[in-house]
């Protein structure tokens, strides 16, 4: 039953499009659970005792972490085309007959796509890559998807595109850069690449690093969207800083991957170029988190509706600062080589993937949730309650924990390395440590999951609160904005 409400909710209750926004935030969080399971099993692989049982069940590292990075990966791209869905809608009205057939096709492709990965990776199906270590035949599905979904977006935006704000931009790149890039990422199948282990590296990383690129456009993108809605100020979109990140952004795109190569026969002047594009990214992204947190502070209806999906995005500012200035830090090259291989970069990426990336999702999702369901007590019940934002100041103490956590251990790995004498004792207690912290973010973040969980269960119920109400003009309670429609 509760199936069915959650995939079918009422049709006289609820528009198509919000039936389309709340399946696609069911299939990202649905993403970022298994993301948290199987992260949570390789956090206890870490502790000697706990992996030895596992590796006599048959579990492996090697099988977890392929699992955890794709359905991580899928969280991210799936709440970032939320997003874009939620701006077609507010733009261009309800869904036509062909956006609904496509929509249900390109969903079922990555569920069968998902499906299958989730089978196979446990299995040994692998294609032993980075962040594509799934069989190609899944990429297919994904890309055909993926296809299917940027005609709906490019459709819908084509007429008088170079008159939009830059968040359509952003979404434009990262659809493009997708398609692209996942290409690239499989250029590993062609006789003439894998038979030369440093070309594969190259592309590998490079494909890799524009893969993340892509998301982030459209991660960004979201964030200034989602700024301009709640706070009704379209300067954000349309400003010149944000313009120039795009710029940059692009740049950086192709660039990125530099310093995950520093150690393979490349030209110097590709590194000089990737230091000095980042250098110029984040004095610009300062300048835009600028312009959203003053923007933030002007509006009265963040303070009252949107209480969470606000301290989300600042805490994505303050995570933002701090994991690009790391990034700059290990891409100047001695200290790269001092950090290359520990958990630095595991600091860096996880922290980047779960501070940034997610925090602004987590922030997206509670504002849709809160268009879908604009009752005063809904918020306040589920999506701005004050345990909500209890879960969400002990969710990020506990991230803060782990990325400091990882940094410190990398940092010792890397100079013990360097002098050629043995850890410290007390790093034994590392994996113990890292698997308490990482499994405390894990709960904190699955209680704030589970709190969405009722809007799902019975939406009916939630959204007919709404329309028993009274007008809030009546009872003298704020308006919220309209719904998406």
């Amino acid at each position: 039953m509760s199936l069915k409400l959650t995939l079918r909710p009422d049709r006289k209750l609820f528009q198509s499009s919000e039936r389309i926004l709340l399946v696609m935030i069911a299939c990202a969080v649905g993403c970022i659970l298994l993301s948290l399971a199987m992260g949570a099993l390789a956090a206890l692989y870490y502790m000697p005792e706990v992996g030895a049982v596992m590796k006599r069940s048959g579990v492996s590292l090697v099988q977890l972490r392929p699992l955890h990075t794709t359905f991580a990966s899928a969280w991210i791209y799936l709440g970032a085309v939320t997003c874009v869905y939620a701006y077609l809608f507010q733009e261009y009205g309800e869904p036509d007959a062909g956006d609904k057939r496509r929509f249900k096709i390109h969903m079922v492709l990555w569920g069968l796509a998902g499906l299958g990965v989730l089978v196979t990776l446990p299995l040994g199906i692998t294609s032993g890559r980075e962040y594509l270590g799934f069989h190609p035949v899944f990429s297919v599905m994904i890309a055909a998807g993926w296809v299917l979904f940027a005609y709906t977006f490019l459709k819908k935006v084509g007429r008088g595109f170079w008159g939009k704000p830059v968040y359509v931009y952003m979404w434009t790149t990262g659809i493009l850069l997708f398609l692209y890039t996942f290409a690239e990422g499989h250029a590993y199948l062609l006789d003439s690449v894998r038979g030369r282990p440093v070309v594969d590296l190259q592309v590998q990383w490079k494909s890799c690093g524009t893969l993340v690129a892509a998301f982030n456009q459209m991660v960004y993108g979201g964030l200034i969207y989602v700024v301009e809605r709640m706070t009704g100020d379209k300067r954000t979109g349309q400003s010149r800083k944000a313009f120039a990140l795009l710029g940059l952004g692009v740049l950086n795109s192709f660039t990125n991957y530099a310093h995950h190569t520093y150690h393979l026969p490349q030209s110097h002047l590709i590194k000089w170029i990737a230091f000095i594009v980042s250098m110029l990214e984040i004095l610009i992204l300062v300048g835009v988190y600028r312009d959203v947190s003053a923007h933030l502070k002007k509006a009265r209806r963040p303070a009252l509706d949107f209480r969470v999906a606000t301290r989300f995005i600042e805490l994505s500012k303050c995570w933002n600062l701090f994991l690009l200035s790391l990034a700059l830090l290990i891409s100047v090259p001695p200290l790269n080589a001092l950090i290359h291989g520990t958990h630095v970069v595991m600091a860096h990426a996880m922290g980047s993937e779960l501070a940034i990336d997610s925090y602004i999702l987590f922030a997206v999702i509670s504002f849709l949730l809160v268009q879908v369901f604009p009752k005063r007590e809904v918020s306040e019940r589920y999506l701005d309650s004050k345990k909500t934002r209890r879960t969400v100041g002990l969710l990020n103490a506990s991230l803060a924990g782990l990325v400091g956590w990882l940094l410190i251990g990398g940092l010792v790995t890397g100079v013990t390395r360097y002098r050629g004498v043995p850890a410290p004792g007390w790093m034994d207690a590392f994996p113990y440590v890292f698997a308490a912290l990482g499994l405390s973010f894990a709960y904190f973040l699955l209680r704030l999951v589970l709190s969405w969980i009722p809007l799902w269960v019975s939406p009916e119920r939630h959204k007919l609160w709404h329309q028993q109400a009274a007008p809030r003009e009546q009872t003298g309670q704020p308006v919220h904005a309209d719904p998406i429609t």
